[in-house]
């Protein structure tokens, strides 16, 4: 199947996304669960962990098992872990970290009363929470604990601004060293000297974090974004707005997986059905030429648990 190749190239980063109700987290949790078990087969002591950015995570119920804020020993599986990342939880980790120091900034750098920049402080910057996510999963990989990340991103709508947080956060940071160039100006000019102070620790590693995560979304030998959709209009619409978007923050993919196949014989209905749907798997195959396809019949049942996620898994890969 389409996903073989994956099996034989040295990724670090897989990221699953496309419009919600497609099966996003089915897959990446049946590919988690191939991985690990061709690691085993091959004796490759390598840990996998599997997480999701959505604010709506279902990872619990693919496994069929509680999991939680923290890596989580998946059961039935050698090596392979997964979360459900409270972004929320990690900003206000982040800010409890790191208040002071963006509260010195914005106060030394503005004419703004303390209680004004507590107030700017306290509100949120959009799609801070999420970069906050993958700062926790960054930090993971400097730690070399775990051999392959796969995530499974929330709906197209929010992956696309996922996409784009490093531009954002690069701008944010932008925002605040301005303000800090300015302090620096005054004390140069008044107290004729130049210090390094803790805030300034503080946006070097935060200039540090976007650059590390802009260049781990964009490595062609790392990363790879699998598209999954359906054979219906709206799932190709979102595909090419999903594929566009990769293109433009120069994100790798070249597979797509099309969910929930109707089967060629039965009733009229179904007969129907199959007929509309292989006219958008042509559609599809034609507009995404540059990709490879995995076709997956509609299931008879709910994909849970390790047995039906290894189903899904041989589906995808053999």
């Amino acid at each position: 199947m389409a996903l073989t190749e994956l099996l034989r190239k040295p990724l670090q980063f897989i990221m699953f996304g496309g419009k919600g109700g497609v099966g996003k987290t089915s897959m990446a949790a049946a590919t988690a669960l191939r991985f690990a078990d061709e690691y085993a087969k091959n004796r490759a002591n390598k840990k996998i962990l599997i997480f999701t950015t959505d604010p709506a995570p279902s990872l619990a119920d693919s496994f069929d098992q509680p999991i939680g804020n923290e890596p989580t020993a998946i059961k039935g599986a050698s090596n392979l872990f997964a979360m459900e990342i409270d972004a929320k939880k990690v900003l206000a980790e982040f800010k409890e970290e790191y208040g002071k120091d963006i509260l010195e900034i914005l106060q030394q750098g503005t004419y703004l009363a303390d209680e004004e920049t507590e107030e700017i402080f306290s509100l949120d910057i959009p799609g801070l929470d999420e970069v906050m996510g993958l700062k926790k999963i960054t930090d993971f990989m400097d730690s070399k604990e775990y051999g392959l990340y796969i995530v499974d991103t929330a709906p197209t709508g929010h992956t696309l601004r996922l996409l784009s947080l490093p531009e954002l956060l690069d701008d944010w940071i932008k925002f605040l060293a301005s303000l800090r160039w300015k302090y620096h100006a005054m004390v140069r000019q008044f107290a004729k000297e130049e210090r390094v102070e803790k805030a300034d620790d503080f946006l070097l590693e935060m200039k540090k974090t976007v650059k590390k995560v802009r260049e781990l979304l964009q490595d062609e030998t790392r990363t790879e974004f699998i598209v999954v959709t359906i054979a219906e209009s709206m799932g190709v619409r979102e595909t090419e707005d999903l594929i566009r978007s990769l293109e433009e923050f120069h994100i790798p993919s070249h597979h797509i997986i099309i969910n929930n196949i109707f089967p060629k014989d039965g009733c009229d209905f179904i007969k129907t059905r199959r007929k509309l749907q292989d006219k958008y798997i042509r559609e599809i195959k034609e507009k995404f030429a540059g990709h490879r396809s995995a076709e997956i019949a509609l299931q008879p049942q709910e994909i849970q648990g390790i047995e039906g996620l290894r189903g899904l898994g041989k589906k995808l890969f053999d």
